[in-house]
C-alpha cells in the first residue's frame, strides 16, 4: 500500500474516493527525555530522544492508517497530512500527531 502526501499517484488511476480516515497516537515522554531536552534547549543542538519519539509516532500512525484503509478496501492513501502537537498537564508531557 502506497501512503503519500500528494493528491495522486503517478501511473495509478483513482477509481473511488472514500471518506477520510484518521488515527490518533499519544506517546508520553519520560523524565529522562525531558531532562535531556532541557539541556539541549539551553545549549542548542538536536534532541535525539524526542526525534526517536516522533519517528515512533509517525510509524505507528501510518501503520494504523494502513489498517483502517485496508478495512474499507482502499488500495492506497493519498493526501496524508501529519501535524504534531503536545498535551501538557499536571507534570506530564505527551506528543500527539494530528492527522
Amino acid at each position: 500500500m502506497i501512503v503519500t502526501t500528494t493528491n495522486s499517484i503517478e501511473g495509478r488511476e483513482i477509481s473511488r474516493y472514500n471518506d477520510p480516515i484518521a488515527a490518533n497516537v499519544v506517546i508520553g515522554t519520560n523524565i529522562f527525555s525531558d531532562i535531556g531536552a532541557s539541556y539541549v534547549d539551553f545549549f542548542g543542538g538536536p534532541s535525539t530522544s524526542y526525534e526517536k519519539k516522533m519517528q515512533e509516532m509517525y510509524k505507528r500512525v501510518t501503520e494504523t492508517l494502513k489498517q483502517r484503509a485496508q478495512a474499507i478496501r482502499a488500495d492506497d492513501i493519498i493526501g496524508l497530512s501529519v501535524d504534531i502537537d503536545e498535551i501538557l498537564g499536571c507534570n506530564t508531557q505527551f506528543l500527539m500527531p494530528l492527522i
